[in-house]
């Protein structure tokens, strides 16, 4: 059963940040190497010291240990001059996220506490495979500075809103901290009324947890926890480092938006066009997208016209108009047969196992160290990769339902690497949770 615990949480010390955006920041994962300059310069605080260093980190590849021992050193030097401050109470954070997206206005809602780690993972769900390197990076920074810098994301199945309702009601009228970057609004509320604390406690123990996002993380927790245990002269359940700590949203929250991330083959041999046109051929039906039809919205908009059928955007920078993929399901049934019926389902697997793998002979350690795969949540980006030549082939896919997230954890399987995007990614630097 899955257990969660409030805690005493290390944040910035609001008399001397005023402005939280100058010091929050993305998940490591997704900022690029401008990106990490753009946050060096917003304040000499900002979580960027701490879970990034000046060495971008190659795909597949390792940063030096110097970056680890620094980002120790400026943790540390944080928390003497109390730049960072902690909790004086556990609490469970409540977080109110007001955006938008796809046109749409979201306020999403969940709240951070402590996960306890599950090894057999029968009640924590992954959905989704991950790589050694980005493990590798973070189990060193967690071994260097002994904390969670970043919250793992969770989900779990909630639909009379017992939970929101609750911690709803026990807010302070104040909020913790509130403040607007890129165009989101975040409130922080501390939880402390046991009342409250005890029925999400409650309603969580008796659900199965999820994980959207951070699966690299969770599976780095786990080492960690397994180092440390064996490492202790005594055990007990309660050392932190037993857990991990985590976001949590009910599934059936109207704030959740899960955006596609589409994907681009650089520096990879294009075939032939006719020739690829003629693999293609027999799996999909293909339409051709010329003039005003290949214009990026409505691209988008005849993907969304399909929500039922696996269908894809496929550009090539040998093609003279994107291509509108439709998948013939008995065509495909030889090889995508294979695959458990949750993840055939998937747009994602299809487009991995039908184009990449079988088509494009694109092979799984190719995948894992990303030689040839780029991503990203931005059409355009995409397709302006093709028409510069950074890219030679691009895909426009559909977002991932909630339900076939959900599906395919309790299944026990895994999707292929970046099949989900919830948006927003949550902000590194709300909170820590020492692991000490």
């Amino acid at each position: 059963m899955p257990q969660i615990e409030a805690f005493k949480g290390t944040y910035y010390n609001p008399e001397i940040i005023s402005d939280m955006a100058d010091v929050t920041a993305p998940p490591y994962d997704v900022i690029s190497g401008p990106g990490i300059d753009e946050l060096h310069a917003k304040s000499p605080h900002n979580v960027i010291r701490l879970i990034l260093g000046k060495s971008a980190q190659e795909a597949g590849g390792t940063r030096p240990q110097s970056e680890f021992a620094k980002a120790a050193t400026t943790f540390n030097k944080w928390l003497t001059d109390n730049i960072l401050i902690d909790d004086s109470t556990p609490a469970l954070y409540d977080l109110e996220e007001e955006f938008e997206a796809v046109g749409k206005r979201y306020c999403r809602r969940g709240f951070i506490g402590r996960l306890k780690l599950e090894d057999k993972k029968n009640a924590v769900r992954p959905h989704e495979q991950t790589m050694q390197a980005p493990k590798a990076d973070r189990l060193e920074l967690t071994r260097h500075c002994k904390a969670n810098f970043s919250q793992i994301f969770t989900l779990y199945k909630d639909q009379e809103g017992v939970v929101e309702k609750a911690l709803y009601q026990a807010r302070e009228t104040a909020a913790m901290l509130t403040f607007t970057a890129d165009g989101i609004t975040r409130r922080l509320w501390r939880i402390t009324d046991p009342k409250a604390i005890s029925a999400a406690k409650t309603h969580l123990e008796n659900r199965e947890i999820f994980i959207a996002d951070g699966h690299h993380r969770y599976e780095t927790a786990l080492l960690y926890q397994a180092e440390r245990n064996a490492a202790a002269a005594e055990l007990n359940d309660n050392q932190p480092w037993n857990y991990v700590m985590s976001y949590f949203s009910s599934m059936s929250s109207p704030g959740l938006a899960i955006l596609p991330t589409h994907r681009m083959l650089a520096n990879f041999p294009t075939p032939d066009a006719d020739e690829l046109k003629k693999k293609l051929a027999e799996f999909f039906t293909i339409e051709e997208c010329l003039d005003a039809d290949a214009k990026i919205p409505a691209l988008l908009a005849k993907l969304e016209s399909t929500p039922d059928n696996s269908s894809f955007i496929f550009l090539a920078e040998n093609f003279k108009a994107p291509l509108f993929l439709t998948l013939n399901q008995e065509a495909a049934a030889k090889i995508l047969g294979k695959l458990p019926a949750s993840l055939a389902a998937l747009d994602v697997s299809v487009l991995q196992q039908l184009v990449f793998n079988h088509i494009l002979k694109i092979s799984t350690a190719d995948m894992e160290h990303q030689r040839y795969t780029r991503y990203t949540q931005d059409a355009a980006t995409a397709v302006d990769a093709v028409n510069n030549g950074s890219a030679q082939i691009a895909v426009l896919l559909k977002s991932t339902k909630i339900e076939q997230v959900s599906k395919v954890a309790i299944d026990g399987e895994k999707m292929p690497q970046k099949s989900t995007f919830f948006y927003p990614k949550l902000a590194t630097g709300l909170l820590i949770s020492r692991l000490d």
